[in-house]
């Protein structure tokens, strides 16, 4: 009697909030670098060098690969000789328009020339500007698909990823919609490095997958030592917020 008693008293003790509540855990878990960029370039061209290779970590704005410039120096140059030819023209004949020997109409079309003669210049600029292939963001070297001695096109040359910051992708069922909102923070358990972490909730699906019934969360995780590697499984230990 007094047994069946205590456990009645127990019953009634509240439990500590961690054993009340438990993180809703995902099907899958996974970390996914947050930029993927496949390298390329508009131009045309034969490739001179290639100055990354897989796994390099490259800065945002370094060379990645450059093209054969001499072409395009050749277009620079040619339009700098028309411009100065068409500066020196322009000044003699504005000297003689002042003594009316020289019509308005030919002046006019001197000007035109010589401002169709700078924009061609600065087209030339640009084109030489896109002879090299700059790193869009700082991050690491994922394939490298381009060889020096290549004619390229519109195809990829490298692929680059950022893993400074992480994207948790969690699949849940529909058990859990509604019980998760954006800003909650969850800790994930690393498996590969024993470890955890910290990310928070930024995007959920306002919708489910007809098939499977279930709907895909994603959380940020900051990665800045790079002490994480993308690709890797991870599991939810713990959850603050609306899925308490």
């Amino acid at each position: 009697m007094k047994r069946a008693v205590f456990l009645g008293l127990l019953a009634l003790v509240p439990l500590p909030a961690a054993a009340q509540q438990t993180a809703p855990q995902p099907l899958t878990c996974l970390l996914s670098p947050l930029h993927v960029s496949d390298v390329g370039s508009e131009r045309t061209g034969i490739v001179t060098e290639v100055r990354a290779e897989r796994a390099d970590l490259v800065q945002k704005g370094q060379i990645l690969v450059q093209l054969d410039r001499a072409l395009v120096e050749a277009d620079l140059a040619l339009a700098e000789i028309t411009i100065e030819d068409l500066t020196a023209r322009l000044e003699r004949l504005d000297r003689l328009g002042q003594r009316n020997l020289v019509s308005g109409e030919e002046l006019e079309k001197t000007r035109t020339e010589l401002r169709l003669a700078v924009a061609e210049r600065n087209r030339a600029e640009l084109a030489l500007e896109r002879t090299v292939v700059l790193a869009p963001f700082t991050g690491y070297v994922a394939t490298v698909g381009v060889a020096v001695g290549e004619l390229i096109g519109t195809d990829p040359l490298l692929r680059l990823i950022d893993i400074d910051t992480l994207r948790a992708e969690m699949v849940f069922t529909d058990a859990f919609y509604g019980e998760i909102e954006a800003g909650d923070e969850i800790t994930f358990a690393i498996d590969l490095t024993g470890g955890e972490v910290t990310g928070q909730v930024v995007a959920i699906d306002p919708f489910l997958d007809v098939a499977s019934n279930t709907f895909s969360v994603l959380a940020e995780i900051d990665n800045s030592d790079r002490a994480l590697p993308a690709g890797i499984a991870c599991r939810v230990t713990g959850w603050q917020g609306g899925a308490g």
